[in-house]
Parts: C-alpha cells; structure tokens; sequence
C-alpha cells in the first residue's frame, strides 16, 4: 500500500535526525553525562561538588598545557609590569611622608574638584593626548608614571640613529595632589635622546619638581616648575592653559614662559582648536609662535591634524605643517642645522606625515610609526624622506 506524501516526508525527516545527531563536545568535561538515578540525591551533593571541581581542575590543566610560548611569557611579564608599577606608587607614598615630614606638616584633606562642563570634542581630544603622550598630557597629569621609550630614525639626508627618552613623575598626594617631582621636562626635552650613543646620560635631561597652582579663574590651568637642565643650568618655567567649548569646538590657549642659565629667555604660545567629526574622528588646528634671547625675530608654525581611532589603545593621526621665522640671525640656525648665508625670512620648512600608535599584546606595550616627508629652504625645497619607529612601556594607571 502506497502511503500518504506526507507521511513519506516525515519518516524521512526522523531518519535524518536520527543519523545526523552527535553529541557536540562540552567546553569543560561534565560530571553530569552519565544518567542520574532515580533517588534522593541530596546526599550526594558533595560527592558531586568534588567530582565537578576534579573536572574543572584537569580541564584547565590541560589548557595550561596547550597555552602557546608567547602566552606562557607575557604571564611572567605582566608580573614584572605589576611589579614596576607597584614600585612607582611606593615610592611616590614614600616620598610623600619623607617631604611631609621635612616640613613638619600635617595631612590635608584633598581637594575635589568641580568636573568642567565638557563636550563630544574635549573627550576625543583627552583620548588623543593621552594615546600620543603629548605636552598637554604629561604637563597635566597629576598622576605617578615611567614612560620609556625607544626606537629608530631613518633619515635620508642625515642618516640613520636610535632614539631613547624617559619621563617619569611620582606625585605626592599629601599635598593635594599639587606637588610632583618628575624627570624629563615635555617642552625641553621632546624627542631628545636621554642617553647617547656611548651610554652616558645627556647633562641637559630636565629634573625637578612641578606645582600645580590651585584655580583662581574657573577652569584655568597652570603649573611652575622648576629644576636642573644640567647641574649648571638651573630652570624656571611657567605653563598656564585655559581650556574653552565653543559650540562643538573646544579651543586650548597655552602659553609658556621659561628661563634658564644657558638658554636665558624662551617663551612660547600654542593655539590648539579641536573639532570632533563623529565618534571616532578629530581634525585639530594648531598655531604657535615663540621668542628666546638669542635668536632674532619671531618663530612660528602652522599645522592641521587628522585623528582617528578605531578601538581603545590604538589612534592613527595624519598632519600637514609649516615652519617659519620672521627674521634669521648670522649665527648658525638650531632650527635648521643651516647657516643663515642659505636662509631668508619666511617658511623654511614644509612636513606632510602619518602616524599610528597602538598597544599590542597588553595595554601598557605600545608600538609607534611615523613616517613623514621633510621639503626644506637648506636642500633647496628638495624631499628628504624620514621614518621613526618607536616602542614604548608605559608604568602608570591605565
């Protein structure tokens, strides 16, 4: 007897099921694949516990044992960074008490500030400067950190070198958080190596301590410091930014006033107008000039910045800039590397460049590229091609 279409089907169906059915692997071994029998099982709850976390203990061992070269390492690793970073926060409590108790003080309570009204821009913008690590950041974090870095340049006309720098800050909360002795100053010391090529420290690294002056004017920042550039060449320097949201835009005045011995008067105004362009995007309008006792007339420089990020630790950041003096002296030019014979007044450098900077395998390891195409007045306007990779470990709170 022929049977229904339907019924055909379905039987079809059962036997598909039926042939098809594994059992799919669990993530760990189950102690519950075998039947349970039909009784009173609270008596067997501990046997059952026991015989689970039996389970659980083999099948990471196993995991263990599976766990690449690279994993098993960054463990040890990761211990030494806790380690370090540790270290950092004890010895800025240590020194906190020692000072404090130099001074016969007592603790004060610390000061909670009144967060500012922000927008979308002043977020994306303190991602970037924290990211990047710029002067903003370093001059305005109140925190305790050792960022070391180092790394390669390739420079067409000048050559190949490595490059090195530490910045290091141990706050000192007892004050309120407004004292902080630290090692490399961020306008001096940018992108100077720390050490030279025969090992010695360079004399010129900045070190000394740093006030935080509390706010006379809302959401007016300002910090002195002060220290050696050398052991001949103590420093003063002054450094104020009053940050303003203008619609979407957020605009950061910031000037500084800096003397020393050596380098007698330097003073320097940044103009910084940061637009967010959606979430992860910024474009960033930078305007500086600067004056200092020996050289003539004024310097300046324009520059317009791409920022985007696509995850938490990584930011890509392309830039087109220009450099200038008003005036050149008949001394050798610093800014150049050029005698004055070769210069005029006016734009002497233009820069086109990318970089990328993301955190890799942890988020205190990170990696930097930036590669850049220099046309300037003293190779007579001709392309000189350079390329910097940097690594950097950041000890701090991330």
């Amino acid at each position: 007897m022929k049977m229904p279409g339907h019924v055909n089907l379905f039987l079809f169906l059962i036997v598909a099921l039926f042939l098809s059915a594994e059992e799919e692997p669990s993530s760990f071994p189950s102690v519950f694949d075998a039947p349970v029998p039909e009784c009173n099982c609270s008596a067997l709850v501990n046997e059952v516990n026991v015989r689970r976390a039996i389970h659980m203990h083999l099948w990471r061992e196993r995991l263990d044992e599976n766990k690449g070269w690279l994993e098993s390492g960054m463990e040890y690793v990761d211990a030494f960074h806790a380690d370090v970073t540790q270290k950092v926060h004890v010895l800025s409590a240590n020194a906190d008490v020692q000072i404090l108790s130099w001074s016969g003080g007592e603790t004060k309570k610390k000061r909670h500030r009144v967060p500012r009204d922000g927008n979308a821009s002043e977020g994306l913008s303190g991602y970037f400067n924290r990211l990047f690590h710029d002067d903003t950041y370093l001059y305005s974090n109140e925190g305790s950190y050792l960022i070391l870095r180092g790394g390669l340049e390739y420079n067409e006309k000048a050559g190949e070198s490595f490059l090195n720098s530490i910045r290091f800050a141990i706050k000192l909360p007892r004050t309120q958080d407004r004292l902080q002795i630290f090692i490399g100053d961020p306008l001096a010391d940018k992108d100077k190596d720390v050490v030279s090529e025969n090992g010695q420290v360079d004399e010129t690294t900045g070190v000394g301590a740093r006030y935080f002056i509390p706010d006379a004017v809302k959401n007016l920042k300002s910090s002195v410091s002060a220290g050696f550039r050398g052991v001949t060449n103590p420093f003063v320097q002054w450094r104020v930014e009053y940050p303003m949201n203008f619609y979407d835009w957020l605009i950061r005045p910031v000037q500084y006033v800096d003397y020393s011995v050596k380098r007698k008067f330097y003073e320097e105004s940044d103009l910084y107008f940061d637009r967010r362009i959606s979430r992860e995007e910024m474009v960033r309008l930078q305007l500086q000039r600067s004056t200092e006792t020996d050289k003539v007339g004024m310097g300046y420089m324009g520059a317009i910045s791409y920022f985007k990020t696509r995850r938490f630790g990584a930011g890509f950041r392309t830039y087109v800039s220009a450099s200038g003096r008003t005036e050149v002296d008949t001394a050798l030019s610093s800014d150049t590397n050029s005698s004055a014979a070769q210069m005029t007044p006016g734009i002497y450098r233009y820069s086109i460049g990318v970089g990328w900077k993301q955190s890799i395998l942890r988020t205190w390891l990170f990696y930097e590229i930036n590669p850049r195409i220099d046309y300037d007045m003293q190779y007579n306007w001709g392309p000189n091609y350079v390329c910097r990779f940097w690594l950097e470990i950041y000890f701090g709170d991330t």
